[in-house]
């Protein structure tokens, strides 16, 4: 808030200043209304959402079906990348890459199947973390 005063003339260490000289004090403003602003935001984080209708309940659940399904299936692939490990000999090793096409590529070099295989299991990790905290947080 600006504030405006008319002072006297004043000596101040040797000087004299005008007899109508506007002084202009600028005084704190008052951060209420950002404050306000800032509560009503957090509390609409936390605002209770509608009642949700039978047809979004359903969707819910079949949303939840698919990630369960997706938590499964990668649980799986990893319990299957354990089972190669346990398995390996460290000899008879082999990597096969197929597509859809019918084109293949084979690798038995042991020194790159280990590299594979542990990119292949940090991926599935980190795509098993992912899929394990979707369910956990899911709102049905």
């Amino acid at each position: 808030m600006l504030a405006l005063k008319k002072e006297k003339s004043t000596e101040v260490q040797g000087e004299t200043t005008p007899k109508n000289v506007v002084v202009a004090t600028v005084a704190p403003v008052e951060q209420k209304a950002d404050k306000t602003e800032v509560l009503k935001a957090n509390f609409e984080k936390f605002k209770e959402e509608p009642p949700k209708t039978a047809e979004d309940r359903i969707q819910s659940v079949k949303h939840f079906e698919a990630l369960s399904t997706r938590f499964s299936i990668l649980k799986d692939k990893s319990n299957d990348l354990k089972m190669f490990e346990a398995g390996n000999d460290k000899i008879g090793a082999k990597i096969i890459f197929k597509n859809t096409a019918g084109f293949e590529f084979e690798i038995q070099n042991s020194s790159v199947l280990e590299i594979l295989k542990n990119a292949a299991k940090n991926e599935l990790q980190i795509l098993l973390k992912e899929a394990e905290n979707e369910i956990l947080t899911f709102d049905i």
